[in-house]
């Protein structure tokens, strides 16, 4: 039998005094948690060092495995506190210059300023007077970072409540109105390349559907479509944390449930919207319940629009070896089992949108994943399709594009049982945000 011995590393913090002694047999499998070992810390990682047959995994903070040779073996590992820690990284991300805005849900008043609901009058509802207003709420003892986080619920056998719609546009500071989070603390707007904008949402109002009306409504789209101060950019960034309730697929939920939608502000379901949605594949026993999925409205899923026949881009295959790529192919029942899946902790996905245009093979889709405890990205999904665009007289050409972001718990049908999806730490960006390393 030999020893295990965790020397405390240089930048550890709250530590148990000394270090500590672990018996390791040989040929013996063998769980330790590393955790169990250390005081109010969350984050531990492995700096040097390996024992043969052993595997840390950072995530978890288990040390598993059977050793296969004798030996005394010196890890070197380091805490951080998981509190300053998550608002350390926070605050790096946050900083980049071409972060437009940002919410962390640090009040109620950032989910009140964007609550929408459905048939209450034109929609606004900062005050969730409306039917089912209360369902886009603020949970005040969880998030990344323990701060809070924004909530949509569903009820079993209900349909849509309260949502969450945020126009891309950065918009000054205010308490109830504005951006919820205090006055004078206005969005970054890409380091004041962007002014932000006077916004005061209003119970029953229409200020989000009539955003499009204002000075800089904030599109995003192929710079052929640009004309004045109608577009912000040419391409766009959106990085969220998102906590999946894992009762979003029990038996009998609906296929498609709808999370995340890249939209247009004076309405939803326009051609060009990109919807996640999540659930568990049909076949018993194929597939991950909560998979990654994505489509536009009115439209298949994307993955069947690609001309090149690429479905949703898994575990980082080469793009170029379009043969030997892992799908997560809705029709394909070999490849269904490797599908990018929410966990159920605090995931993160990015999206990377870069718009072309119209009747033009070329709006491409990247989108990037980590589950909790991760600290690098996975690719997840890369296509490239024809984009259609809603058309008007009201708008011209100015919705050959995105300009909003739409939070929901959208059930095609009524649900089977109450579930939740829960968001934090949403950044919006004109550049690249790195994964969050908490």
């Amino acid at each position: 039998m030999r020893f295990l011995v965790v020397r405390r590393g240089a930048t550890a913090l709250n530590w148990q005094p000394g270090s500590i002694e672990i018996p390791l047999e040989r040929d013996v499998a063998t769980s330790v948690n590393i955790g169990d070992y250390v005081t109010g810390e969350q984050s531990i990682a492995l700096l040097s060092g390996s024992i043969p047959g052993m595997t840390y995994t950072p995530a978890t903070g288990i040390l598993a495995g059977t050793p296969t040779t004798d030996g005394t073996y010196d890890l070197n590992f380091r805490a951080a506190d998981a509190a300053s820690s998550a608002s350390a990284d926070w605050a790096a991300r946050i900083a980049g210059p071409g972060v437009v805005w940002y919410h962390n849900f640090d009040s109620d008043n950032e989910v009140n300023a964007f609550r929408w609901t459905p048939t209450f009058g034109s929609g606004n509802d900062p005050n969730a007077a409306g039917p089912r207003g209360n369902w886009c709420r603020r949970v005040a003892d969880d998030g990344v970072d323990g701060t809070g986080c924004l909530e949509i619920i569903r009820l079993a056998g209900s349909s849509e409540g309260g949502q969450w719609w945020r126009p891309f546009s950065p918009i000054q500071g205010g308490t109830t109105t504005g951006n919820g989070r205090g006055v004078g603390q206005n969005d970054p707007g890409a380091g004041g390349s962007l002014p932000a904008q006077a916004y005061t949402a209003t119970s029953g109002g229409s200020q989000i559907s009539a955003w499009q009306s204002q000075a800089r409504p904030g599109w995003y789209g192929h710079s052929s479509y640009h004309s004045g101060t109608q577009f912000d950019g040419t391409e766009f960034f959106v990085q969220m944390r998102i906590k999946m309730d894992p009762r979003r697929t029990t038996p009998g939920n609906s296929q498609v449930g709808k999370l995340i939608f890249l939209t247009t502000t004076s309405d939803s379901l326009t051609a060009q919207e990109i919807v996640t949605y999540s659930g568990a594949f049909p076949v018993a026993g194929v597939g991950q319940p909560n998979y990654h999925a994505m489509y536009t409205s009115g439209s298949p899923p994307l993955e069947d629009q690609d001309s090149l026949g690429r479905p949703g881009q898994q575990i980082g295959s080469d793009l170029a070896n379009y043969g030997s790529n892992i799908y997560c192919d809705r029709y394909d029942v070999s490849r269904r089992q490797y599908c990018w899946a929410w966990s159920g902790g605090w995931d993160t996905v990015m999206y990377h949108i870069t718009p072309g245009r119209a009747g033009v093979e070329e709006t491409r889709i990247v989108v990037y994943a980590a589950h909790q405890g991760e600290t690098s990205y996975t690719k997840i999904w890369d296509i490239i399709y024809d984009t259609g665009f809603e058309q008007g007289d009201h708008n011209g050409p100015f919705r050959n594009g995105w300009n909003g972001l739409l939070l929901a718990t959208f059930n095609n049908g009524l649900s089977n049982s109450e579930f939740f999806h829960r968001y934090d730490q949403i950044v919006f960006s004109k550049q690249f945000i790195a994964c969050p390393q908490v």
